[in-house]
């Protein structure tokens, strides 16, 4: 059973869309809720939507299950944080075509960004995320086929919060091509519950004083001078009989001399002009042209793509009814793990699927094949290849290459395909 990434254009359609949210809100905003910078811890649980692809031989009977979350978070500015998550989705129910059920369980962790929109919601406040996350798959009766990587996951939903740091928090969440979640939760911030709230400032008392009428007094009548006659003066005789002084002499001043004339031979130096520059042209012959050789690597060939199939098939490569390799087979993935060493091929996958012939149940069959390529799978491990490149798939009887009624066919469908997908530099 394999499961499927996310389809590119549904992803990169979801992305779009939460871009021009946040564009459309971002521009529209003008009072804008303010986040200190503070961690956070929250959960939720809701419901899943599980669509595993079971080809031809499964089909999905129960696509639904509880799914439960828990996330840590911390702010990074006033709209924007970083979250960390886990999820369980629960477990999809899949039947063959022998009425057989089985399940698939999903579990996934990952980061994301978050994006708190500003609005005008009081309360309630609009999120938007976008990251990445690994969703890890299990079966339980049916073989899956794990795809390790990371894929692209986003999500809407918002936030109402109820005071003391708890917030109430909705949202929607797509990780996969076959996997969706509606969940609701709380989280809660330490910082919001430590918030000094100030008194409110108490409003100034207005005293009315009455303002006194002015008294108006009129102003005493000014008396009038009295103006009393007077005597007219009656004149002063002053008699001198003392002889008048004799008048004085004039005084005669000389006048100062007039000042000489004196003359000083001062010398007077001219300072001659300074000598003009003489200006030589001079014409050197240029330096012949160095001729530099510019030398061309030619790029190494690209490495060609090369696909090794190989296939322990027999009785003698393990032991009767059990996963454990004889030495004929051990020495034949000697040989192949060797010859991809030595000749330093770029692996890029290498698919192990084990197969036996019809005697016994298809239960038994189905576990004996699954046992025989994870056996191969840890041989190829030891001999130095990377056991994170392999995929191990066990097909039990489903697909035989011979007669199961001869013995000879029986020995041929008890068998190990190995197919090598890498690449190789060949050097010209």
């Amino acid at each position: 059973m394999n499961k499927y990434n996310a389809d590119n254009s549904q992803k990169s359609t979801l992305l779009i869309a939460a871009l021009v949210m946040v564009a459309s809100h971002a521009a529209s905003a003008d009072n804008f809720e303010k986040l200190e910078d503070n961690w956070y811890v929250g959960g939720g649980i809701g419901m899943s939507k599980l669509q595993p692809d079971g080809g031809d031989e499964w089909d999905v009977t129960d696509n639904k299950d509880v799914s439960k979350k828990v996330y840590a978070g911390y702010n990074i500015g006033r709209d924007f944080g970083l979250e960390a998550f886990w999820n369980d989705f629960g477990d999809a129910t899949v039947t063959n075509k022998a009425n057989d059920n089985a399940k698939v369980s999903y579990r996934a962790y990952g980061a994301n960004l978050v994006y708190h929109v500003p609005s005008y919601l009081g309360a309630l406040h609009p999120i938007v995320k976008l990251g990445v996350g690994k969703v890890k798959t299990k079966g339980d009766g049916v073989v899956v086929n794990q795809k390790n990587k990371f894929d692209i996951m986003g999500g809407i939903g918002a936030e109402y919060d109820l005071g003391d740091g708890f917030r109430i928090r909705g949202e929607y969440e797509r990780f996969d091509k076959d996997l969706d979640q509606v969940s609701i939760g709380i989280n809660w911030r330490p910082v919001l519950t430590k918030r000094i709230v100030e008194p409110p400032q108490p409003r100034p008392i207005i005293i009315r004083v009455p303002v006194p009428t002015p008294v108006v007094q009129k102003p005493r009548p000014v008396p009038k001078p009295v103006v009393k006659k007077q005597a007219p003066p009656r004149p002063i005789v002053i008699v001198n009989h003392q002889t008048a002084a004799p008048a004085p002499r004039p005084v005669v001043r000389r006048a100062p001399p007039k000042p000489k004339t004196i003359v000083k031979h001062v010398p007077v130096y001219v300072q001659a002009p300074a000598p003009k520059p003489i200006i030589k042209t001079i014409i050197k012959q240029a330096p012949a042209p160095v001729v530099q050789r510019i030398v061309v690597n030619t790029p190494a060939p690209k490495p060609q793509p090369r696909v090794i199939h190989k296939t322990l098939a027999g009785g003698s490569n393990f032991a009767t009814n059990s996963s454990l390799l004889t030495t004929a087979g051990k020495n034949a993935l000697n040989r192949m793990a060797s010859d991809l060493l030595r000749d330093r091929v770029v692996i890029h996958n290498i698919s192990i699927i084990g197969h036996t012939d019809s005697v016994g149940s298809n239960a038994a069959n189905l576990r004996l094949s699954q046992q025989r390529a994870a056996s191969v799978a840890a041989y190829l491990a030891s001999r130095g290849l990377s056991r994170n490149q392999m995929t191990v798939i066990g097909r039990g009887e489903a697909q035989p290459t011979a007669n199961n009624a001869t013995k000879a066919g029986r020995a041929q469908n008890r068998r190990v395909n190995l197919v090598v997908k890498g690449s190789q530099t060949i050097n010209r």
